[in-house]
């Protein structure tokens, strides 16, 4: 299964759907074909860049608070 993000409304099957924004684990058919139509991207270690994130912001909170 590969991750992908809508980058527009989309039909991911019957009875499913993706908004805007939203994420999903598609199996690599299905993720060549939506992607071929613009309809989403492959996501890749986003959840390690939010978790930077976070960290280098309580970091400088801690600064603050000193």
């Amino acid at each position: 299964m590969i991750k992908v993000r809508a980058k527009r409304g989309v039909c991911i099957g019957v009875e499913r759907h993706l908004a805007v924004g939203e994420c999903a684990d598609l199996d690599a058919a299905m993720v060549t074909f939506l992607t071929h139509i613009g309809a989403v991207e492959v996501v890749k270690d986003e959840p390690e860049a939010e978790h930077a994130k976070v960290e280098g912001s309580s970091t400088k909170t801690s600064k603050k608070d000193k």
